[in-house]
């Protein structure tokens, strides 16, 4: 996942493009299913942040997956690797 600085975030606010990335300017999902797709396209692409949120969603148990901490520590490893 890239980063934006707060800067440029609320320069993109500011110009009514909140919910939007600005980066691809793609309307942000606001489901559950839909995040979880978006997470696994970075990860299937070997993004490591996203591999580390991953992890951190199946530590957490959040967006409806199941807590998994094996699951979790696997993907922080692979992150960590990259």
């Amino acid at each position: 996942m890239k980063r934006v600085c707060d800067g440029c975030d609320l320069a993109a606010t500011q110009r009514g493009m909140g919910n939007n990335c600005p980066f691809c300017r793609t309307h942000r999902p606001s489901d559950n299913p839909s995040k979880l797709a978006m997470i696994q396209k970075r990860v299937n692409k070997g993004d490591a942040e996203a591999i580390a949120l991953l992890g951190d969603w199946y530590y957490h148990g959040s967006l409806g997956l199941n807590r998994n901490v094996p699951r979790a520590i696997e993907l922080w490893t692979e992150a960590a690797e990259l």
